[in-house]
């Protein structure tokens, strides 16, 4: 009689959802983020420049937002963690992130662009 061999279960993993690391923005540009992220299905981080490295490099984001201030600040820095991922860096200026127009059609289209993103896997939910 043949031996029943216990058979090993297979468990699909998830796609990756995309994330967007978000650094020394204000609340309101953060805001919107959040609410782009969900519509769109993508993750959002919101970090400091003390936790930046730290998050840059335990993640694969897919980009790096930070106001115009903040990169200057450290320009080099930041360069060197887009170069260390995937990530691509946006750099905002203060009145795109005060003007809610400006705000939302960047925040969309940064947060469609990262839903559609062929790796991912995801696609943009329904509005």
């Amino acid at each position: 009689m043949d031996e029943l061999k216990p058979r090993r279960a297979v468990v699909p993993s998830a796609p990756p959802v995309p994330l967007v690391v978000v650094a020394g923005c204000p609340a309101d540009f953060v805001a919107e983020c959040r609410d782009a992220a969900v519509r769109f299905g993508v993750l959002v981080r919101e970090c400091d420049l003390r936790s930046l490295r730290a998050l840059m490099a335990s993640s694969q984001p897919y980009a790096l937002i930070v106001m115009e201030d903040l990169y200057r600040f450290d320009p080099g820095a930041f360069d060197a963690f887009v170069r260390q991922t995937p990530a691509s860096l946006l750099r905002i200026d203060a009145g795109e992130a005060q003007d809610p127009e400006a705000r939302r059609l960047l925040v969309d289209a940064i947060f469609e662009s990262a839903a559609a993103e062929p790796s991912s896997g995801i696609r943009p939910l329904s509005r």
